[in-house]
């Protein structure tokens, strides 16, 4: 639920809806909670400011310091895995209503940035033009970085940060579809999802297309889930993500092959872009088998009440900042900054706090036992 997390429930990353309280949920101890919250939060602030840092003049070292809005968005992936799979793996299985919780989160929000671009263009603010391409790819959630090869079509209006949406949304598609697999054959599932992505990838290298690309990116999802089951088991290690792990290096070895074959186009750039990708996801699963993990648990669950709010409006911030803060900042520069982040922040807040609680909530379905399978 957008807002502040009940007591049992952990929040999701900005394009991961915090989904209802399940059985699993208590078992996310207070400082559990806080790392999630914390985690969503400042990946959602982070890209926020380096969106900022490339529209206002800086310091080249801050700059510098705020270019890896890229990997922020690999931790929403990972958090998005491991948030819905601890949340919705027992009640998937109900198909519809899982789907229209997934839509009914994702698209109100898209929705309502769709409409702040194209009043942000009619008032002659925005330098891109709307087109139909690009509307019906973002409204059909398959938009990406114009970038990229294979793209269907560009996010509407140039607002970037809605191609992770149209991931988010492949990754619902297919999570119940992987998990009716993954209850008679987890083993197999689990390299099966890794084998899938290295040979998605592998085609798309070979002929750029979105199906491809989004495929590839489901290990990094799963990596997530599977942290997810790894801590409902008792604890996250090593061994627990092994498997995840190793694909994950594989399909990063086969990204590095793809920028060699390819040649290197700049570090924010197809091939590039895909080995920062996978690298850093491959990163941030070791580093939740190691005690940083807990040591960055316990400190955000000394501000756990701030993290909560700021993780409570994150996905409206993501959705919404560019068209309200960041085009604005374009053409007007410094002199609205302070304003126009006051209101992309009130903005956020109406939106996730009082907008999304009006739309009716799909009823909670049979719910299942998801400690089986090892």
């Amino acid at each position: 639920m957008p807002g502040q997390a009940a007591p049992a429930q952990a929040s999701a990353p900005p394009s991961a809806p915090a989904p209802a309280a399940s059985p699993h949920a208590p078992r996310l101890s207070t400082r559990a909670r806080a790392g999630l919250d914390a985690a969503r939060a400042c990946s959602a602030v982070y890209v926020v400011l380096h969106h900022v840092s490339t529209a206002l003049p800086m310091p080249a070292a801050i700059t510098w310091s705020l270019s890896f809005a890229q990997e922020a968005v690999m931790v929403f992936f990972l958090l998005s895995g491991f948030v819905i799979f601890a949340n919705e793996a027992d009640r998937v299985h109900e198909l519809r209503a899982f789907y229209l919780r997934r839509a009914r989160r994702i698209y109100p929000i898209v929705l309502v940035a769709m409409g702040v671009s194209t009043v942000v263009w009619a008032l002659g603010v925005a330098h891109h033009t709307p087109t139909w391409r690009s509307a019906l790819a973002t409204l059909f959630s398959v938009d990406d970085l114009s970038s990229k090869p294979g793209v269907v079509g560009g996010t509407y209006l140039d607002n970037a940060p809605l191609w992770s949406l149209s991931y988010e949304l492949f990754f619902y598609a297919v999570f119940p579809l992987v998990m009716v697999l993954w209850r008679r054959h987890p083993q197999l599932t689990r390299h099966l999802v890794g084998a899938v992505a290295v040979a998605a990838y592998a085609s798309f290298l070979a002929q750029p297309n979105h199906f491809s690309l989004v495929t590839a990116y489901f290990a990094l999802w799963w990596a997530g889930a599977a942290a997810a089951k790894a801590h409902l088991d008792g604890g996250i290690h090593f061994r627990a993500l092994r498997i995840e792990a190793g694909w994950l290096a594989l399909l990063t070895a086969v990204a590095v092959a793809g920028v060699i074959a390819a040649g290197f186009r700049g570090s924010t750039l197809y091939p590039f872009l895909m080995v920062r990708h996978f690298g850093i996801t491959l990163a941030l699963l070791l580093l939740l088998a190691t005690p940083v993990r807990t040591l960055l648990g316990s400190l955000a669950a000394r501000s756990a009440r701030v993290w909560a709010w700021v993780a409570s409006i994150s996905y409206g911030l993501y959705a919404l900042h560019y068209p309200v803060l960041i085009q604005p900042c374009q053409r007007f520069g410094w002199v609205v900054f302070l304003p126009l982040l006051a209101l992309t922040v009130a903005f956020a807040w109406a939106v996730e706090r009082r907008l999304m609680p009006l739309i009716p909530r799909p009823r909670a379905g049979r719910r299942l036992n998801v400690g089986a399978p090892a």
